[in-house]
């Protein structure tokens, strides 16, 4: 049996890759839903953490192997579901699919219709995923750098941001190289450039930045952009994220920041296991609800969960917890790029690329994998806390080591 046709398929619309040093970044991604004749009663309705279909009902998404692809996306439209649109991952060897689903069909159902036929394709709901988001400088110090001292990093080396839209012309990036892609649907709203610039900064500020210069200068940023306007909300959906990391790990970028958190999802798992094979180190934000959930990506054990604690290294307030905890850094009052100058502010989205400039430095010492950047990471952790690993701050607040 024939698929439908997809409004758009793979990455058609995305535009190509550029290398800027100012300017706005390009708008790309796919095509929007297909229409679709609204059902009668009964049909579940999106929540705000999911992607909408025109008829108000949640879009599904499939990650299977390239090999089964076709057979396991059959399967579900033979069952009644809608193809929408479907993308490949070429560095993982997987396609998505896209789909909305009749009332008779549920989630548990199709994964049970796709265990038996394809057992590599992971089924799950198309999540949207939302950032955790004068100066007085004291991150440096408190995790170990000397008065003044300016670690600067190799431009060899590439860390991948995965976030919202950054400023390149801001002032804090003069002589920074950044690789930019966007990965926004097509016809997305974009949002503001502040978060994304704040968290790029904190990695790969110039050394002559003054109070916004970063803890690994001279690194080069591949910034994609994946979050746009859902739902009168800051956020990324799934597509576009997994298209980031894509596209990172094809660009032989292996150390990546994702500052932003929400639902567990087995098709984001997938994706991050797949990255983590490839040798990827992602530090992923603990998020901003107050929560014990374990919240994605940070809860993956396919990434380094981090979490934000003030220059008393008191825990933020508004942190999550939870087993998958592992470290803690300074994200309380920072000072950080922010429009075309400077602003304090707080949550975990500006503890984890703390982290991420640290693991950036050893990165340029050699290579740098998961467990080797966990293991760095704990021999030179402060305790706080409770004695030992806890579920607020891990093993505790993170040292640079020095240069």
């Amino acid at each position: 049996m024939a698929l439908p046709d997809p409004a758009c398929v793979g990455t058609c619309g995305l535009p190509g890759l550029v290398e800027v040093q100012q300017g706005t970044g390009g708008r790309g991604g796919n095509a929007g839903n297909n229409p679709r004749t609204k059902p009668t009663g009964g049909l579940r309705r999106a929540a705000r953490d999911e992607v909408q279909a025109t008829d108000g009902s949640p879009e599904y998404v499939l990650l299977v192997n390239r090999g089964q692809a076709t057979a396991a996306a059959q399967a579900l439209v033979s069952a009644g579901a809608t193809l929408l649109r479907e993308r490949p991952l070429p560095q993982f060897g997987q396609q998505m699919y896209f789909f909305v689903f009749p009332r008779t069909l549920t989630l548990q159902q199709g994964r049970a219709l796709l265990a038996g036929r394809t057992p590599s394709a992971v089924l799950d709901l198309h999540k949207i995923y939302f950032r955790s988001a004068g100066p007085r400088v004291y991150h440096a110090a408190m995790v170990g750098d000397a008065p003044g001292q300016s670690c600067r990093v190799g431009r060899s080396l590439r860390v991948g941001v995965i976030d919202g839209a950054i400023n390149a012309g801001h002032p804090a990036f003069g002589g920074v190289r950044i690789v930019r892609q966007s990965f926004l649907r097509e016809g997305a709203r974009r949002t503001g450039a502040s978060h994304g610039t704040a968290v790029a900064g904190l990695i790969a500020g110039s050394a002559g930045a003054g109070p916004l210069a970063g803890l690994a200068p001279g690194v080069q940023v591949y910034a994609a952009e994946a979050f746009g306007l859902e739902k009168s909300s800051d956020g990324g959906r799934l597509e576009s994220v997994a298209a980031s990391l894509d596209w990172l790990v094809g660009n032989g970028v292996r150390l990546v920041n994702m500052s932003f958190s929400g639902a567990n999802n087995r098709v984001f798992a997938k994706l991050l296991a797949l990255a983590q094979g490839r040798g990827t180190v992602i530090v992923a934000a603990a998020g901003n609800d107050r929560s014990g959930a374990p919240v994605f990506p940070a809860a993956s054990p396919d990434t380094i969960a981090v979490t934000a604690v003030d220059a008393s290294g008191r825990l933020y307030g508004r942190a999550n917890y939870g087993n998958h905890i592992e470290f803690a850094a300074p994200g309380v009052d920072l000072y950080v790029a922010w429009g075309n100058g400077g602003s304090y502010r707080s949550g975990t989205s500006f503890a984890a690329p703390v982290v991420t400039a640290i693991l950036a430095r050893q990165a340029s010492r050699g290579g740098l994998s998961l467990n080797g950047a966990r293991a760095v990471l704990r021999r030179s952790a402060r305790d706080l806390g409770p004695g030992g690993r806890d579920t607020h701050y891990g093993y505790g607040l993170v040292q640079s080591g020095g240069c």
